[in-house]
């Protein structure tokens, strides 16, 4: 019996896998998501997520083991197109694999700070610098504070 969440665990293996999913751009401006850490962050996603953790748990462990059984480094030593060819033989049986990975693994993606910068955002969440607000109208914020303490609601 292979151990609980192994794959997962897997270093080398997930960053294989997720650039599959998120390869590096033709141009070479964008990184794949395997070169960026990011499987420890959806690895704990995943294996707190009681719905699609298990599914995608077992999907990862198959599709490892048939890489190892084709090539001795697994997933990581295999040209990209066997890598895709053992991935896409998993998923007749692990359907929820891909879905399942990029649930979190999109997320974890396009906040990283390199990545943000490669698109053109800010390497920071969008608070408490981001977004323009618009002036408060004063009237307007007085009209609804009035009817607020007036306990009267005028229609």
């Amino acid at each position: 019996m292979t151990e609980k969440g192994a794959a997962l665990n897997d270093h080398d293996f997930m960053k294989a896998l997720f650039d599959l999913v998120i390869p590096p751009s033709a141009s070479g401006d964008l990184p794949g998501a395997g070169a960026l850490g990011l499987e420890p962050a959806v690895a704990t996603a995943l294996q707190a997520d009681p719905l699609l953790g298990p599914l995608v748990e077992a999907g990862a462990q198959a599709v490892r083991e048939a890489a190892l059984s084709q090539h001795p480094k697994g997933l990581p030593g295999m040209a990209s197109e066997a890598r895709t060819k053992v991935v896409e033989g998993q998923l007749a049986t692990h359907p929820l694999l891909i879905m399942g990975m990029s649930r979190y693994l999109y997320a974890a993606y396009y906040q990283h700070p390199r990545i943000l910068e490669c698109i053109g955002e800010p390497p920071r969440p969008p608070f408490p610098e981001g977004f323009d607000v618009e002036a408060i109208d004063a009237e307007l914020l007085e009209k609804l504070l009035a009817r607020r303490v007036s306990g009267v609601r005028k229609e």
